[in-house]
Formats: C-alpha cells, structure tokens, sequence
C-alpha cells in the first residue's frame, strides 16, 4: 500500500481530521467513523486496511472485541470521554499475546 499523498496533504487532512473529531466523545457511536477518518488521512483503503470489532482471545482466555485492528500495524481501543485511557492500554495489551505472529510487529 503506497501512498501518492505529500507531507503537506497528510498534515492537512491530519488537521481537519483532529477538528471534525475534537467534540467526539461517544466510543460505540463514533469508533468506526474515527477509524475510517484516520484511514483517509494516509489512504489506506478501509475495506482492505482494517478489521472492526476484531474477536481476539485475551490473556486468561476471556474473549473480546478490538475496535479497530490493522493486521501487523496498528491495534485500536477506544474509550469514551471521562473514561480513563489506562483502562484502553491494559485492554490492547492483553490481546497482543494471542494475535498471530504475522500480525504482530516488533517495536525496537
């Protein structure tokens, strides 16, 4: 997946992205639209780039949904205004260890 935009092009959809969503605050009414949102500012194609509510299995062996997943890049949980954003971090992080490893990338 190549993308054909500038720097300047990606900043100012960046920029209208962060606007359009800056009073967002309902996590099950405005996931999916953020997610498309944030797709459009690097074209990645939704269809092809992302899966919603992803079924992963958790550490312990519960189950949940990943609200957004881009296989082998980028794992999305969202949480409502005033919900505390610790709460999404631990959340992403119990799914990490049951992915697949092709989906996993390694940060250095």
């Amino acid at each position: 997946m190549t993308t054909t935009a500038t720097l300047n092009t990606i900043r100012t959809r960046a920029a209208r992205f962060a606007n359009d969503f800056s009073r967002a605050g309902y996590e099950m009414g405005e996931a999916q639209n953020f997610i498309r949102g944030l797709c459009e500012i690097f074209e990645l194609p939704v269809l092809k780039a992302v899966s919603f509510e992803h079924r992963a299995k958790k550490l312990g062996g519960s189950h949940g949904r990943i609200d957004g997943f881009f296989p082998g890049l980028l794992l999305i949980e969202m949480k409502s205004t005033g919900k505390d954003l610790a709460l999404a971090y631990q959340q992403a992080t119990e799914y990490l260890p049951n992915l697949p490893a092709s989906n996993v990338i390694s940060i250095p």
